[in-house]
């Protein structure tokens, strides 16, 4: 059995097309949640590859036959609290939102609470050895996380244990050039994440190096271009996309336009962003909608009282597909945007890193919020008039998909890796 652990959004995002190829080949494949936070009862992705019978559920559900009554209540516990913050948060609009957001806090910390103390006293070397023996594990595949959240460490341990390969696999795309792109990183904590992992696999050159500068051996860490962003996966997504936006939307006069935002983490200027989002608002014939990070958490404040419509309801791409123009900083959307021929108004102005698709010239680069409204409104009149050039989106998306090749079945890699890596 090739294991799967993912922990939120972004993870499910990228290594449900590995999952779902692997299974298509008859591989046997199961994917387990080690974030008892996150709702996978409510996740369009997970929910297809349970149609395709592959087994998904909380690593905590399956394995609990030896720890006794009190690990099942302290489970109950924690996974009520955290059910009962969804539902909290959920309400958070309604009259009572005081009281919602006070409520939510508190189901949050309990759940938290709870949950750390069954890992200290159940989630142990030996728990997490049963696992790997009663699915006669033959990999464990990891999204790009620290071995200290979660369960991560004991699951490592227990590998290597008993030999089992530990492979870290993408849970994003790398983006920037600059070194340390988020405000805290730094070399010793990028080679402690990753130099836990037999392999880790990235999707370009950039990251490749990012990674072995920290120390881990380049030779440990492979190529093998996005499973989340070829062609492939792409057009199976769309296909099972749950849709919000409706022929009322999409029938307006105004240019529709799109706001994806970037964590405050990654050197953002967040009183810049918020200031941009009040100017965008008050610009005629555009129609402006902010989707936050899927990683927003405690930056939340951020939107609230926006002046424009917050769409974090919305599939990022769905949101691609409605909008006329979509706005980045460091998202990886920005990749959709341009293969699905829409401009993409890259606004460098709102954080201190360099990219990657703007050393490409992929992108109309904007320094500053004059240049954003000239922009938009030079959009307003031709929807199609940008300053960059197609071959140079088209050399970079052949490097950040295909890790800069201009052909390769980026699924039958990741799958053809994962198989003769465990079996050599």
């Amino acid at each position: 059995m090739y294991l799967f652990f993912i922990r939120a959004f972004n993870d499910v995002d990228h290594l449900t097309p590995i999952v779902w190829k692997m299974n298509r080949d008859s591989h046997p494949v199961a994917v387990y949640c080690i974030n008892p936070e996150y709702d996978i009862q409510n996740d369009y992705r997970l929910d297809f590859l349970k149609e395709l019978g592959v087994k998904v559920d909380y690593i905590y559900n399956d394995f609990d036959q030896d720890l006794g009554m009190l690990h099942r209540l302290m489970r109950f516990l924690f996974q009520r609290s955290y059910g009962l913050q969804k539902r909290f948060g959920d309400n958070s609009l309604s009259r009572f939102s005081m009281w919602s957001n006070h409520l939510r806090h508190l189901a949050r910390t309990t759940g938290t609470l709870f949950y750390k103390l069954a890992r200290s006293k159940f989630y142990d070397l030996p728990w997490a050895r049963n696992i790997l023996e009663q699915t006669g594990a033959q990999a464990l595949c990891f999204d790009w996380v620290s071995p200290k959240r979660y369960v991560v460490e004991v699951l490592l341990d227990a590998a290597q244990e008993i030999s089992i390969p530990k492979l870290a696999l993408p849970h994003g795309v790398y983006l920037y050039t600059n070194e340390l792109a988020k405000s805290y990183l730094t070399e010793n904590r990028v080679h402690e994440k990753y130099n836990r992992y037999d392999r880790v696999v990235v999707q370009n050159s950039l990251n490749r190096e990012f990674i072995s500068k920290s120390g881990v051996e380049s030779e440990r860490v492979l190529v093998l271009g996005s499973a989340r962003y070829c062609n492939e996966w792409m057009e199976q997504n769309k296909k099972m996309l749950p849709r919000v936006t409706n022929s009322k939307d999409m029938n307006t006069d105004k240019l529709k336009v799109v706001f994806m935002t970037t964590r405050p983490r990654y050197r953002v200027d967040a009183e810049r962003m918020i200031r941009t989002f009040g100017m965008l608002s008050e610009l005629n014939a555009i129609e402006v909608w902010v989707k936050p990070h899927t990683r927003t958490g405690k930056d939340a404040v951020i939107y609230k009282d926006l002046p424009l419509p917050n769409v974090a309801h919305i599939s990022s791409v769905e949101l691609c597909e409605w909008a006329d123009v979509m706005l980045v900083v460091g998202s990886s959307i920005i990749i959709e945007t341009l293969k699905q021929g829409k401009p993409a108004l890259y606004l460098k102005y709102l954080h201190e890193n360099t990219t990657e698709y703007e050393d490409f010239g992929a992108c109309w680069i904007i320094h500053d919020e004059t240049e954003l409204q000239e922009a938009l409104l030079s959009l307003r009149e031709k929807k199609t008039r940008v300053p960059y050039k197609d071959e140079d989106v088209n050399r970079w998306l052949a490097e950040v998909i295909y890790g800069g090749r201009s052909e390769r079945d980026v699924l039958k890699d990741y799958e053809d890796f994962i198989i003769n890596y465990t079996n050599s």
